[in-house]
This record gives C-alpha cells, sequence and structure tokens, in this order.
C-alpha cells in the first residue's frame, strides 16, 4: 500500500514540478491544490518523507540538467536550418522532435505533428534525426536520417517525397530501402556521405542521449520532455498550456 502512495506522490510531484522545476513560474490554482493534497498526504503518512525526498531531489537536478543541456544547445534545435521542419517561420512555441524513420511510433506521430501545426499556426516543428535502428550499420553505410538531411539540405524540393516514402516502409530501412526511394525520387547523389551530415546525425543521437532519452519518438515541448506517442486529442492540451506560457 506504502509503495503504492509512494509511487502515486512522486507521480504527482513531478507532474507539479513539470512546469516550474525549471521554469521557475508561479503555481497556478490547479498547481496549488494539488500541492495541499501531497501536503496532508505526507502529514498523514510521514515515514515515506526520507524516500520521497531522495526521489524528488534527484527528478529536480535531472530536470537542471536538462535545461542546461537545452540552453547550450539551443541555437542548434531551434534555430537550426539544416533541420528539417514545418509551421510557422516565426513561431510563438517550437516543438522539437526526435524521431527515428526506423520507428512505428515515430511515423504515427508524424501526420498528428502535421495536423497540430494546421490547428496552431503559432506553432514549428523541428525534427532531429536519431537512427538509432541503422547505429550498428558499417560507418561507409548510408542511413535514413542522413539522407533524409541531405536530400532536405541540397534537394528541398524533393524532401516530402522522400520523407513519404521513409515514413511508408513498415519495417527498418537499409541500403535497399534508401536506394530504392533515391530511384524513385532522383536523389541518388543524396545518398553520398557527407562529413558536415554525419557529424550532425552524430550529434542528434549525442544529444538524444545526454537528455537521457531512452526511446523515439520524444518531443520537447515549451521546455519539458513528453517522452513517446501521443494522439491529436493528449497533445493539443500540452500545446496549450506552452503557448500560453508564452
Amino acid at each position: 500500500m506504502k509503495n503504492t502512495l509512494f509511487s502515486i506522490l512522486l507521480v504527482m510531484i513531478a507532474t507539479l514540478t513539470s512546469f516550474n522545476a525549471v521554469s521557475e513560474t508561479a503555481l497556478n490554482k490547479t498547481q496549488q491544490q494539488q500541492l495541499n493534497a501531497i501536503t496532508t498526504l505526507l502529514q498523514q503518512n510521514p515515514d515515506i518523507i526520507p524516500g520521497l525526498h531522495q526521489s524528488l531531489t534527484q527528478y529536480v537536478a535531472q530536470q537542471q540538467g536538462i535545461k542546461g543541456i537545452l540552453t547550450a544547445n539551443h541555437d542548434y534545435l531551434y534555430s537550426n536550418p539544416k533541420h528539417t521542419q514545418f509551421g510557422a517561420p516565426e513561431s510563438k512555441l517550437t516543438i522539437v522532435n526526435f524521431t527515428d524513420y526506423n520507428c512505428p511510433f515515430c511515423k504515427r506521430l508524424d501526420p498528428v505533428l502535421h495536423d497540430m501545426a494546421k490547428t496552431y499556426p503559432d506553432i514549428k516543428v523541428v525534427n532531429i534525426y536519431v537512427p538509432l535502428k541503422e547505429m550498428d550499420a558499417p560507418l561507409s553505410d548510408m542511413n535514413s536520417a542522413a539522407f533524409a538531411l541531405n536530400v532536405w539540405q541540397q534537394a528541398r524540393d524533393k524532401y516530402f517525397d522522400v520523407h513519404q516514402l521513409l515514413l511508408t516502409k513498415p519495417s527498418a530501412h537499409d541500403q535497399r530501402s534508401l536506394a530504392r526511394i533515391a530511384d524513385k525520387t532522383g536523389t541518388r547523389d543524396q545518398l553520398k556521405q557527407h562529413d558536415a551530415t554525419v557529424e550532425m546525425v552524430e550529434k542528434n543521437v549525442s544529444l538524444f542521449q545526454q537528455l537521457g532519452l531512452r526511446g523515439t519518438p520524444a518531443m520537447i515541448i515549451g521546455g519539458d520532455v513528453v517522452p513517446g506517442y501521443l494522439p491529436a486529442e493528449k497533445l493539443a492540451p500540452l500545446i496549450e498550456a506552452a503557448l500560453d506560457k508564452h
């Protein structure tokens, strides 16, 4: 019972601090009510305070670490035209989307994000490609992330077609699937390795790991990490809350 209560309290506090531990904004009415409820539960169950305090301290430290990483890499993540992106050029809110063309849930999230960009014209989505399932391939091999970035940077008029074909394949990509897409779209030249693109993909993966992310998709919305796929009805409230802060 106490383990269950501990878990519930930890989730409540994590939710409460998700916007406030990093941003240091004032508590709203709902958050104040949550804080009061947490205080009451702790007064009724004082023996769980030490463990909860330790977990909360670790959580806040992690959030501060995330804030530092995002601040240090702000321009790379949010203002870098070399990343594929869509939505408002001058946005009130930018969603950073760590994504992988080999990930089924990333493929499901892509149209949801495009719909969100239409519903909320003040947002922009920046894709940070991390080809996690292709990282064990030989270094000489092209991967889906580098291919997409090459097309975006060198033949942007062909990017949308390439992007859609990369999303369509239900399983992981390999050299043959990339070659077929390149042949269909006239982007054979973009299958060539470029040091700058390779370094960009490596940096994407490094940031993914530094942020403590464990899988794709993973979004950063208003400075908060949102892991996993979310349907439109769950994603929309997060976007609205982040827009309200701007």
